[in-house]
């Protein structure tokens, strides 16, 4: 081991993984019941992904809506293989945390009246998303990041953890390094939440942030952890295809919400033809595969997308109901409100994920999960505006019940020995001098996603994937690294390569199409599959699945 490799010793009582929405709100449950919280942040506490949510936040806060419709619009959107338990207290809890952002200072959109104003989303029967302009993720953060500074909650920024530690049956914290002077770490945690949110980035057009790389799905094989549905990969109908440098970037829900209207080349509506009833309100993996087809049949436009028309708007519309996209066109000298937008479907949002109880818990002692690395309440098809508010009322559920679990168990002590091992992995990726660079397989997984496992598939581009996908494992064992950023991205890539293989394992086992998961060998929707698919790793490194009936109530 070379000098610099002394390992800081740093105990707390409960690690929170991610700063996102989820581990914010799980941070302010734990610190509240009273013990001691440790959040690691990837990046700076203020830029997690949750900032990134435009469109709003769905909660049954206002009449007509009822949690009832929440309960049943969510369950009707996942096609029937939600977790109904958590899908149901989801929807009966959500307005309280409304209030306990409003509490945190959290200002969302109000009518002259005083009354809240919501709107409804693609596949709702009430108004059920709430806003705070076209910015809700952002000021959601905000209201957070307050609460957590308020209560003096102890981080840490730019901290990238290698993997989760486990004694025994137990998982008692995780190895970081910090990513700006490359010191390593080891946290002795009682209880350990990941809120890690999804992985994105292993796909070629995504409106993720760049952080989303899905490690935490690999720590869940790492340690036993079960897996559920993780072939439910959602593809949002609506990233800007032009220009280039804004391709993916997320154009939100809302503009189809308030009557924006999709048009393929020739000029048609052609949402007439897949969706004649609610035509742009379907759910979103049926706009996303109408969008698809239209392009694949030639009818998309010349930059391989097709137009969101709002042209029909009045003066100030655009410009109110969606500063953001209207700005983000006008920075590239598009007019939105004189020139039609050219958009297409975009990786958006990983619906599988850890399966939780409704507080949180994994099969795994000590290890807890909250937000889109869970798999929680969506089911086959996520309604856009459940992610963002999910988070806060499972956040909420797993800080509450690790704190518990901290009464009735000792501060736990890594061996030295496990703590040098780690190291000398670490050392001996950045001791090689030469190799394959990480960013040169990044693109090769993206490609692989994106072409055989995206948003049609069938068995024949499944099992290509699955080779190409071992040939890329083969390959990152020359990965090297010539800093602490690309020791960060080798260690990234490694494990995005497990998690896209548990991808394509359970899309290969779901023969039939649900929701975001379509196979063309399988086109129908199938009774007999109305159940999840469960994959973990045994002890022999190999994956194994199972299948169970959703969880009801």
């Amino acid at each position: 081991m070379s000098a610099n490799t002394t390992v800081e010793r740093i105990n707390t009582d409960v690690l929170i993984i991610g700063s996102g929405g989820a581990g914010l709100r799980a941070a302010i449950a734990a610190t509240e019941a009273g013990v001691k919280v440790l959040v690691i942040a990837k990046e700076q506490l203020k830029d997690a992904h949750t900032g990134w949510a435009m469109g709003g936040i769905n909660v049954a806060i206002k009449d007509p809506a009822t949690p009832q419709m929440h309960f049943d619009d969510t369950i009707n959107g996942g096609w029937y293989i939600n977790n109904y338990k958590l899908a149901r207290i989801f929807a009966e809890e959500m307005p309280d945390r409304v209030h306990d952002l409003e509490r945190y200072g959290v200002q969302f959109d109000r009518l002259p009246d005083g009354t809240y104003f919501t709107w409804a989303g693609g596949k709702q029967s009430a108004p059920l998303n709430l806003c705070a302009g076209d910015y809700t993720g952002r000021e959601m953060m905000r209201g957070l990041l307050a609460e957590v500074h308020r209560l003096q909650v102890p981080f840490l920024e730019n901290h990238y953890v290698i993997r989760l530690i486990k004694q025994g049956d137990r998982v008692v914290g995780a190895y970081l390094i910090d990513n700006q002077t490359g010191q390593y770490k080891v946290v002795q945690a009682k209880a350990t939440i990941v809120a890690t949110g999804g992985g994105g980035n292993m796909y070629k057009v995504n409106t993720n942030a760049p952080s989303n790389t899905g490690e935490g799905y690999a720590w869940a094989l790492d340690v036993g952890a079960e897996l559920v549905d993780m072939e439910m990969v959602q593809f949002h109908p609506t990233g800007m295809a032009y220009p280039p440098e804004k391709r993916g970037t997320l154009v939100t829900e809302k503009v189809r919400g308030n009557g924006g209207i999709l048009k393929n080349r020739l000029g048609e509506r052609f949402m007439q033809r897949y969706q004649p009833q609610r035509l742009e309100l379907a759910g979103r993996d049926e706009v996303a595969r109408a969008i698809y087809q239209e392009i694949q049949e030639g009818r998309g436009t010349e930059h391989g997308g097709v137009y969101l028309d709002v042209t029909h708007w009045e003066e100030g519309k655009v410009e109110k109901l969606v500063p953001d996209v209207f700005a983000e066109h006008m920075e590239v000298g598009i007019d939105i409100r004189k020139q039609m937008m050219e958009i297409s479907h975009s990786m958006h949002h990983m619906m599988g994920g850890y399966a939780i109880t409704e507080w949180g818990e994994t099969n795994v002692p000590g290890l807890y999960a909250a937000g889109e690395v869970t798999r929680s309440i969506h089911g086959a098809n996520r309604l856009g505006g459940n992610s963002i508010a999910e988070g806060q009322v499972f956040g909420r559920r797993a800080g509450l019940r690790a704190a518990d679990y901290c009464q009735n168990v000792s501060t736990p002590q890594v061996t030295q020995q496990a703590i040098d091992s780690e190291v000398a992995q670490m050392e001996a990726l950045l001791h090689k001098k030469a190799g394959v660079k990480p960013t040169d397989m990044l693109s090769s997984i993206k490609a692989v996603m994106w072409d055989n496992v995206g948003i049609i598939r069938d068995e024949e581009k499944l099992k290509l994937a699955r080779q190409q996908l071992t040939q890329l494992r083969q390959q990152a064992q020359d990965l090297y690294a010539e800093n602490t950023q690309q020791l960060q991205a080798s260690l990234e890539i490694q494990d995005m390569l497990r998690v896209a293989e548990v991808i394509v394992e359970s899309a290969l086992e779901r023969k039939e199409s649900r929701g975001a998961h379509y196979r063309s060998d399988y086109p129908q929707m199938d009774p007999a599959w109305e159940k999840n698919i469960y994959i973990k790793q045994n002890s022999d490194g190999k994956l194994v699945t199972r299948t169970a009936p959703p969880v009801k109530e």
